[in-house]
């Protein structure tokens, strides 16, 4: 059985090295595979394309065209292709560090493809537009020829690589900003400034939506653990046991509905899935878990959706009559 202390310790010693992301990258394609994007993996992340768009659609009738951002880019830009394919009409993609690779995205082009083919596609993403469709199809012989981001550019989905604490886009562009298993990773104080830079980015119909994965991401690796086990550290003892690679902030679904008041936002939809209780109940909590409710420490995953707060509003638009 593997041992999920062995793992962090080979990130740690990754963390180490020169270019790190380019040997984390070589262990998870030769070592792990964990890299290879299945059809299964594909379209689970198309249906999740499904959803954050539906988030914004149905609150914002009659949207028209509509700007996006995409907070943490990852390996695979498949949620920004499913929004360009629907009608998004820029998507920016941020992430700190340049993920994407030619032939990755040649994978997904395929896919988005092969189920257009198949007549599936639709069926996933019920909002296709058949003529961006086709002119994804047509550029798919050109992948490689150029790096990932100036292809991605031809069909509006702009990659930025740089902090996303200051991404120099202008105030009030974005309408739909959203995040796929990404904000679990960020250090609190990070993910504050984050948050605000999202509100000052944020224009008066956004929507915000997070999908979050808050499980004990080394559990996936050592079936001996559970879900819950990082809750049994002090922030002093899971410092020399957490990843620099996939920097875990144990984090609990309250402490994000709080990020998310103070950065000047409402959740307008929160849908949460919790753990097994007696998971949770074999592991002897932190202290510093102790206060929180049972219900709170056992939400594994979750799926918030805000919107800029009504007292944040312009009062003409938080239906207030103006002085």
């Amino acid at each position: 059985m593997p041992n999920w202390l062995i793992k962090s310790t080979v990130h740690r010693a990754i963390s180490w090295l020169p270019r790190r992301q380019v040997w984390n990258e070589f262990l998870q394609t030769r070592v792990t595979k964990s890299l290879d994007l299945t059809a299964g993996q594909f379209e689970a992340k198309v249906v999740e394309c499904h959803r954050h768009l539906e988030c914004f659609l149905s609150r914002t009738p009659g949207a028209g065209e509509f700007t996006v951002l995409e907070l943490g880019t990852g390996w695979f830009p498949i949620i920004p292709l499913g929004l360009y394919l629907c009608g998004a009409k820029r998507v920016w993609t941020i992430d700190i560090d340049p993920l994407l690779r030619p032939a990755r995205i040649q994978r997904v082009l395929q896919y988005f493809c092969d189920l257009d083919r198949r007549d599936e596609l639709r069926k996933l993403l019920p909002r296709l537009q058949a003529e961006r469709m086709e002119r994804v199809r047509s550029l798919l012989p050109r992948v490689g020829r150029e790096a990932p981001g100036a292809f991605l550019a031809q069909i509006d989905i702009q990659v930025i690589v740089r902090d996303a604490q200051h991404t120099e886009l202008h105030a009030g562009s974005i309408d739909l900003l959203f995040s796929s298993g990404v904000l679990e990773y960020i250090p609190r104080p990070v993910l504050q400034r984050i948050l605000t830079e999202s509100r000052r980015l944020a224009s008066p119909r956004a929507v915000i939506s997070h999908r979050l994965n808050l499980v004990d991401q080394f559990s996936y690796f050592d079936r001996s653990i559970t879900a819950f086990n990082y809750l049994r550290y002090t922030a002093r003892q899971w410092r020399w046991r957490n990843s620099p690679l996939i920097n875990q902030n144990r984090l609990r679904i309250s402490d994000y509905r709080q990020l998310l008041g103070e950065a000047g936002f409402e959740i307008v939809c929160e849908e949460s899935i919790s753990g097994a209780r007696e998971e949770l109940a074999r592991v002897k909590l932190s202290p510093e878990f102790e206060h929180y409710a049972k219900e709170d420490l056992l939400v594994v995953h979750s799926f918030l959706t805000a919107r800029v707060a009504a007292s944040q509003q312009p009062a003409q638009q938080a239906g207030v009559a103006k002085p």
